[in-house]
C-alpha cells in the first residue's frame, strides 16, 4: 500500500459497503479520514476504524442533499486537518422506478430522492471541496458512478428497465467529471470516476431483494468487494499530478479489477 501520511481524506456514504471500504483503506495507508453519512452509526465507524489504524479520524451525520451540511463539514474537516487532498464522493441511493406503472406522486418522489442523492450530492461534494483543492494547488476526486453508463465491451450502456431515474442521476455525473477535469488541471486537480459492475453493497442487496434475484453464497461471491475498489482507487491516486483525468473507468465481473490503458486525449469543441 501506499503512504498516505500527512493527506487528508474525505468520504461521503461511508458508513457501510463502498464508502466504508475507501475510508478503511485510506485510514490503513496513514491518512487522516474524515467520514459522513446520512446513518448515524457512521461516527460508531470512525470509532472502528481509528481504533484499528491509529490515524486521525473525523466524522459526522450529513445529508448531502443539503448544501450548508455538506459545505460546513467540509470546511471543518480542512480546519481541524490543516488540509485537503482526496474526496471520494460516494454517497448514493436506489429504488425502483417504472415509467409506466408509477403515480405521479411516486415518480416525482422517486425523481428528488434519486436526483438530489446521486447528482445533487455529487455536485454539492465536488463544489465544496474545490475551493480548497485550487488554494492548495492539488487535488483528488473520485466520483461513484456505474458501469451503467461504462459497460463492459460489447454490452449497450443503460441498466434495467426500472431504473430511469437512477439511471438519469448517474449519466449526469459524466457531466461533472469531465467538465470539472478540464477546468481543474491548470490547478493539479484530477476529477475521474468508477463506473463498476455488482459490488457487495446495501444497495445491491436491496435492488436484488426487490427484483427476487438469487442471492446465494456463489453469487455473493461472485460481486466485487469494497476492498478491491479500494485499492483500485489507491492505484489511481498513486499516479500523481500527471495521472489521468476525465476519465470513466469501468470495473466489471469476469474482468481483471486493474486500471485500464490511459486515454487519448481528443480535441474539445469547447473552452
Amino acid at each position: 500500500m501506499i503512504d498516505l501520511s500527512g493527506k487528508t481524506a474525505l468520504v461521503t456514504g461511508a458508513a457501510s459497503g463502498i464508502g466504508y471500504g475507501m475510508a478503511k483503506r485510506l485510514a490503513e495507508c496513514g491518512a487522516n479520514v474524515a467520514l459522513c453519512d446520512i446513518e448515524s452509526n457512521v461516527k460508531e465507524i470512525a470509532n472502528e476504524i481509528g481504533n484499528v489504524t491509529s490515524t486521525k479520524v473525523k466524522s459526522a451525520v450529513v445529508d448531502v442533499r443539503e448544501a450548508s451540511q455538506i459545505f460546513a463539514f467540509t470546511n471543518e474537516v480542512v480546519d481541524e486537518f490543516s488540509s485537503l487532498d482526496i474526496v471520494v464522493a460516494n454517497a448514493g441511493v436506489w429504488t425502483s422506478t417504472d415509467p409506466v406503472e408509477d403515480s405521479q406522486e411516486k415518480a416525482v418522489s422517486d425523481w428528488d430522492l434519486l436526483v438530489d442523492t446521486n447528482l445533487k450530492g455529487i455536485f454539492l461534494t465536488g463544489r465544496a471541496a474545490i475551493p480548497h483543492f485550487v488554494k492548495g494547488r492539488r487535488g483528488f476526486i473520485l466520483n461513484i458512478a456505474t458501469d451503467h453508463i461504462c459497460p463492459p465491451p460489447g454490452f449497450a450502456t443503460g441498466g434495467g428497465t426500472r431504473m430511469d431515474i437512477y439511471d438519469a442521476s448517474k449519466w449526469g455525473i459524466n457531466g461533472l467529471t469531465q467538465s470539472w477535469a478540464k477546468r481543474l488541471s491548470a490547478d493539479n486537480v484530477r476529477v475521474n470516476a468508477f463506473c463498476m459492475d455488482a459490488t457487495d453493497s446495501e444497495m445491491i442487496r436491496y435492488a436484488s431483494q426487490k427484483f427476487n434475484r438469487q442471492m446465494s453464497e456463489e453469487v455473493v461471491d461472485s460481486w466485487m468487494k469494497p476492498h478491491q475498489l479500494a485499492d483500485l482507487m489507491l492505484e489511481l491516486y498513486d499516479e500523481g499530478s500527471d495521472g489521468r483525468t476525465g476519465e470513466n473507468i469501468g470495473i466489471w465481473l469476469n474482468h481483471p479489477i486493474e486500471l485500464p490503458p490511459r486515454q487519448g486525449i481528443l480535441p474539445s469543441r469547447h473552452p
